[in-house]
């Protein structure tokens, strides 16, 4: 876009669930700061919106009138060629409109804009001011635009001079040609912070008498240079007096700066280990192939297979650091939130350089921030969940994708993608290498990497010689032949929760359905709870007293008759993880006890105390959902107990036995990854399944043979390709 004549016209994309982008011409003006990705603003219809420029019109639409763009905003939030080259490419890939792309990739609120009108006074307007009375609205107006100078808002003006009539005068005014409304001024809403700090001015005339504690507050700001005025308050009691004293003598300035809102460490610090252990010769052979290729002309993709506790995250972090060496930046995906902490944990402990944290926990205020301090290069590393995957890194090295085969990273909702499928087109398209880790590899990524479109590394053993865990199948149906009124936990499992809690052990239960019922049943009439949007059964949740739904949301307070024929005779069926809580506080009362679920995790930085508490010892027994399945590095759990490891089953979804298998070999990794053995105890109505019985056995290679045979035969992914057309509109014509 560097020929003048080519800049008359550009496509622009609005933030609007519309499949197409927009022309407008360009005002001479603004032609040399119109390129790709710059954000502008742009009438469409009555109002005026933000928008990004795409490229040039590959011609105007003959007979129409084309509208000019408003205004060019700054820099800050424009994009960079490159990623909108990404942007464009996810919306055609995933047949998305690519304004909603580009609002998906930005910080929540962003594309609000404020409008200002801006006046300034004439030259008619400074004569004539004081032919007005001086304490007249006129004089007034007039006086405050000649002190402000040039274009400005009368905002402030009109609030400190509330009157009925001050519009009309004004309009007046600019009727006589004392004021002219010189143009409209568009801002985003987004609030960027400023703080007060102090400045240490180094001023060498200036002598003043200090008492001990004076000299020892200069001194440190000597030191420091430049610090917060909020952090100078913690140090000193009587920070007022001296900071005025300073600033009497010359000493210091104030000054107003940028504060970036950083997400809370609260709690991080106690996540690490201590030193790190010896590296395992996979490990270095695993490291040593991913370096070469960093530091080769064209970067590869890489899956990194490696059972549970197998010390993967190492090295992930010895590629993290090679791409910094190089002057790079990395990204890191998670599919759990959760996980976060985790990993900032570990990696602080290792690393000195700057980091960023990316995903929906954070408030919008830290969200701008922290993709701000992103977009200007601040950070050397970003941890995220699948959002993360847009963000704003100019100089990335390596995009890693932790626990790859989660569903996690498919974004199901507004605009649709796949996380790691997106982690592997990024990088190609800015040449950085690509690091997909598990222990459970999806089918589809296995077989690329069997097939060579990307480079497999193998991590066969756990770190420091630890054993796997024993891990024991029950058949729940002779558990019901042994006329055991109470199917919520075998017999085995009990006694293996006993005696762990004798010993003072840490254990897990793994249910993979929240809620205290699956269902309501009237035994009279057969009447059922379900949901009037999405038609499935209703879930009843103790602590509200109420059926919800686990899709929609819809919910309905509890009663005690039927609805249908009042009879009294309703009976709750199933067990989710709220019921569970409830009978395993009966059957150990003694044994602290936390729950981790959807309807637990509510709260900010609720995971990460969670997760703390039961590394500082304080929670013994942790019930929870799939949460407590992905990547958790908890070293004191020595038993994992698995209710209904049949559930994910029954579910109609052709990858119903790839998730099982999944799930079940990723929640028996939580156990034994500290000095103790673990053990694993799957309780199922279906123990010959061979979903089940490979995860027993711990064995990918002969699951994914049993899998990839049937997948083969029905013409399946990753031996074929599955379509889901989805039609939307506000009317069904």
């Amino acid at each position: 876009m560097t020929n003048p004549d080519s800049q008359e016209f550009v496509e622009v994309a609005v933030p609007l669930p519309l499949r197409q982008s927009f022309t407008y011409s360009v005002p001479p003006g603004m032609q040399p700061f119109i390129r790709p990705g710059k954000r502008v603003v742009v009438p469409f219809g009555r109002k005026s919106l933000p928008g990004f420029v795409l490229g040039p019109a590959h011609m105007a639409p003959q007979g129409k009138r084309i509208l000019p763009i408003r205004q060019v905003l700054d820099d800050e939030f424009s994009l960079s060629e490159n990623f909108l080259s990404f942007l464009v490419w996810v919306a055609q890939y995933y047949f998305q409109p690519i304004g909603e792309v580009i609002k998906a990739a930005l910080p929540p609120n962003l594309l609000n804009l404020r409008h200002r009108e801006l006046y300034g006074i004439t030259g008619k307007g400074d004569q004539a001011a004081k032919s007005f009375p001086a304490d007249s609205l006129e004089r007034k107006t007039l006086d405050f635009l000649r002190r402000k100078g040039g274009r400005t808002t009368l905002t402030r003006f009109l609030e400190k001079h509330p009157s009925s009539d001050l519009s009309s005068r004004i309009e007046r005014m600019i009727e006589e040609g004392y004021i002219v409304k010189a143009e409209d001024d568009y801002e985003s809403k987004s609030s960027i912070m400023l703080g007060f700090y102090i400045k240490f001015t180094d001023n060498q005339n200036s002598f003043c008498s200090l008492n001990p504690i004076e000299s020892e507050a200069l001194e440190f700001l000597r030191r420091e240079k430049e610090i917060g005025i909020k952090q100078f308050k913690v140090k000193y009691e009587a920070s007022t007096s001296i900071l005025r004293k300073f600033k009497k003598n010359g000493l210091i300035k104030i000054i107003k700066k940028e504060v970036f809102r950083q997400p809370s460490w609260e709690g991080i610090e106690n996540w690490t280990d201590g030193s790190p252990f010896t590296l395992t010769e996979a490990q270095k052979e695993a490291i040593e192939v991913i370096r070469r290729s960093l530091r080769a002309e064209k970067r590869q993709a890489f899956l990194l297979h490696g059972v549970t506790g197998s010390g993967k995250t190492e090295v992930y972090w010895q590629a993290i650091q090679e791409v910094i060496t190089q002057g790079e930046q990395a990204l890191m995906l998670v599919p759990e939130i959760a996980l976060t902490s985790q990993l900032m944990g570990y990696l602080r402990s290792r690393c000195q350089d700057s980091m960023a944290v990316l995903h929906s926990g954070l408030s919008p205020g830290e969200r701008l921030d922290e993709w701000r301090r992103i977009k200007k290069g601040h950070v050397k590393l970003v941890i995220g969940a699948r959002s993360a995957i847009f963000a704003p890194l100019n100089r990335l090295g390596i995009i890693i994708v932790d626990e790859e085969h989660d569903p996690s990273y498919k974004q199901e909702e507004k605009v649709r993608y796949h996380a790691r499928d997106l982690a592997l087109v990024r990088g190609k398209m800015d040449n950085a290498g690509v690091l997909l880790g598990s222990a459970t590899p999806s089918l589809e990524s296995y077989f690329n990497a069997l097939q060579g479109k990307i480079s497999l590394l193998t991590l066969p053993a756990r770190i420091d010689g630890r054993p796997l865990p024993e891990i024991q199948v029950t058949d729940m149906r002779r558990e019901k032949a042994a006329g055991k009124e109470r199917l919520i936990l075998s017999h085995a499992l009990e006694e293996a929760l006993r005696q762990n809690a004798q010993k003072g052990e840490q254990a897990l239960l793994f249910l993979n359905r929240r809620g205290f019922s699956t269902f309501a049943l009237c035994r009279d009439c057969g009447f059922v709870y379900r949901c009037p949007n999405c038609s499935v059964s209703l879930i009843y949740h103790l602590t509200q007293e109420s059926y919800r739904c686990h899709y929609c949301d819809y919910a309905l307070p509890a009663q005690a008759c039927c609805p249908k024929c009042s009879s009294p005779g309703l009976m709750l069926f199933g067990t989710g993880t709220q019921r569970l809580e409830e009978e395993i506080k009966k059957l150990f009362p003694q044994v602290p006890i936390a729950r981790m679920d959807r309807d637990t995790m509510t709260r900010k930085l609720s995971h990460r105390r969670l997760l703390n508490s039961i590394r500082r010892g304080e929670v013994n027994l942790l019930i929870g959902t799939q949460m407590i399945a992905k990547g958790h590095d908890l070293p004191g759990v020595t038993l994992v107990g698995v209710l209904a490891a049949d559930l994910s089953l029954n579910l109609p979804d052709f990858r119903a036995s790839e998730r099982t298998f999944q799930l079940l070999t990723q929640v028996a990794g939580r156990a034994g990854r500290g000095p103790l053995p673990g053990k694993v105890i799957i309780q199922t109505y279906n123990p010959d399944h061979y979903s089940i019985r490979t995860a027993q056995a711990q064995d990918y290679q002969v699951f994914f043979d049993q899998e990839a045979g049937f997948r083969k035969e029905l013409g399946y992914p990753p031996f074929g390709r599955l379509v889901n057309f989805r039609w939307e509109g506000i009317s069904e014509k």
